[in-house]
C-alpha cells in the first residue's frame, strides 16, 4: 500500500511539475545536447531521440517589404508554441549555419520556428520602418495554425537582437509576446556607436578599453552614415570612413550639410563622453532614426519578459549594453546571464575546446539553466 501510495504521489508531482519545470528543463537540455554535441563532434545528439524536423522555405511580406522566410515544424504533434527567431547582420542569412543549428534544436526540443530574412539586417542598414517590420513579421507567427492559441516568443542575434527589443516596447503584436530574448545585442545605439568609434566601453561607471571586431568598426559608422538625406554628403562621408577604419580623422568640408557634419563630428571624436554627446546632439531628423532603433527609447514599456545572454569578450556588441540593460527595469521582468562559452552569435569561443571540466561544467550548466528559463516562459 505505501508503495502504491508514493507512485502515486510521483505520478501526481510530475503532472503538476511537467509544465513549470520539467518540460523546459527537458527541452533547455534537448537545446543545450543539440547545439554542443554538433560543435564538438561531428554527431548530434539531440538526433537519437527526437524526430528530425520539418523544413519549410516560403516567400512573404511584412509591413510591405518581401522576405524570404524560413520554417522549422517539430517531427511530431501537430500544435506547437512558437519561437521567432531575428538573424544578426550576416552575408548568409538564412543560411548562416549557427543560426539554422540553433533552429533545428529549438525545433527538436518541440517549438515551431520561424526565421525571416529581414533584408535591412541581412545588409547592415538602420532602416527606419525596422521595428515596425519586424513587429508585422511576429503577428505572422500570432497567427499561424501550428501555434495558434499556444505561448509565443521572440529572440534575437546582435543588432537584430537590438532591433527586436526596440519593437517590443513599441508595437502591438510583440506586445503580446510571451518573452523576448536576446544575444549580444545593443540597448541604445548612441552609446554602441560611441563604444564602436572611441573603442571605449563604460561598465559601472569606469571606462574601459574595448577592441571591436574589423567588421564592427567599418559596418555601424558606415550604417549611421546611410541615414543621412544628401547622397553627395552621405558620399563624403563614407569615403572617410572607408578610409580611416570607420572613423574621420579630418574636419568635415566646409560645404558639407548639417546633418552630415554633425555626425562627421561625432564620428571623429575619441573620447567617449565628447561622442556621446556628440551624437545625442544629431540633428532631429537622424535622431528620430536612431531613437527608433534603441531598446532605450521605449525599454520602461516592454511588457514580456526579457532574457538578455552576453558574451564576456564580445567584440560586436560590447558587454557594457547587456549591463545597462539589465539595470533598467521595465514592465516585465529580466534575466541577464553572462557567458565567457559563447563568441558572439557563435556556441564556442576560441580555446573552449581546451578547458577544463569546471569550465565545462559552470558555463553548460548556466545555460542549461537560461534556456530552461526562457523556454519555460514560452510554453
Amino acid at each position: 500500500m505505501r508503495r502504491q501510495l508514493l507512485v502515486v504521489v510521483l505520478v501526481v508531482a510530475i503532472a503538476i511539475l511537467w509544465r513549470p519545470f520539467l518540460r523546459p528543463v527537458g527541452a533547455g537540455a534537448i537545446l543545450v545536447a543539440d547545439i554542443y554535441s554538433s560543435a564538438l563532434w561531428d554527431r548530434n545528439l539531440a538526433q537519437y531521440i527526437t524526430p528530425l524536423p520539418v523544413v519549410i522555405g516560403t516567400r512573404e511580406s511584412f509591413g510591405g517589404v518581401e522576405m524570404r522566410v524560413t520554417w522549422w515544424r517539430p517531427g511530431w504533434g501537430d500544435r506547437h508554441p512558437g519561437l521567432m527567431v531575428v538573424n544578426g547582420a550576416t552575408a548568409l542569412g538564412n543560411d548562416d549555419p549557427e543560426t539554422t543549428r540553433l533552429a533545428e534544436a529549438l525545433a527538436r526540443a518541440g517549438y515551431l520556428v520561424m526565421l525571416p530574412e529581414f533584408p535591412f539586417i541581412r545588409e547592415g542598414t538602420l532602416e527606419p520602418r525596422a521595428a515596425a517590420i519586424i513587429d508585422a513579421a511576429f503577428a505572422r507567427l500570432l497567427s499561424h495554425p501550428d501555434s495558434r492559441g499556444m505561448p509565443v516568443g521572440a529572440f534575437g542575434f546582435s543588432v537584430g537582437g537590438g532591433m527586436l527589443l526596440a519593437a517590443a516596447g513599441r508595437y502591438e503584436a510583440l506586445a503580446r509576446a510571451a518573452y523576448v530574448g536576446a544575444l549580444g545585442a545593443y540597448y541604445d545605439i548612441d552609446t554602441y556607436l560611441a563604444s564602436v568609434v572611441t573603442r571605449t566601453q563604460v561598465r559601472a561607471g569606469a571606462s574601459a578599453a574595448w577592441d571591436p571586431d574589423p567588421r564592427a568598426r567599418q559596418r555601424l559608422p558606415l550604417a549611421a552614415a546611410a541615414v543621412i538625406s544628401d547622397p553627395r554628403d552621405r558620399a563624403l562621408l563614407e569615403e572617410e570612413l572607408r578610409a580611416h577604419d570607420g572613423r574621420t580623422e579630418t574636419d568635415p568640408p566646409n560645404e558639407i550639410g548639417t546633418e552630415a557634419g554633425s555626425l562627421w563630428r561625432a564620428l571623429g571624436a575619441t573620447d567617449y563622453d565628447v561622442a556621446l554627446a556628440r551624437l545625442r546632439g544629431l540633428p532631429p531628423t537622424m535622431r528620430t532614426v536612431f531613437d527608433d532603433l534603441s531598446p532605450r527609447a521605449n525599454w520602461a514599456d516592454i511588457r514580456a519578459p526579457v532574457f538578455w545572454l552576453h558574451d564576456e569578450g564580445d567584440r560586436f556588441e560590447p558587454l557594457s549594453e547587456a549591463e545597462t540593460a539589465a539595470a533598467k527595469p521595465h514592465a516585465g521582468p529580466t534575466r541577464f546571464q553572462r557567458t565567457a562559452l559563447l563568441s558572439h552569435a557563435a556556441a564556442m569561443a576560441t580555446g573552449s575546446k581546451e578547458k577544463g571540466l569546471d569550465f565545462w561544467a559552470t558555463e553548460l550548466t548556466g545555460l542549461l539553466l537560461f534556456a530552461a528559463a526562457a523556454l519555460g516562459a514560452g510554453g
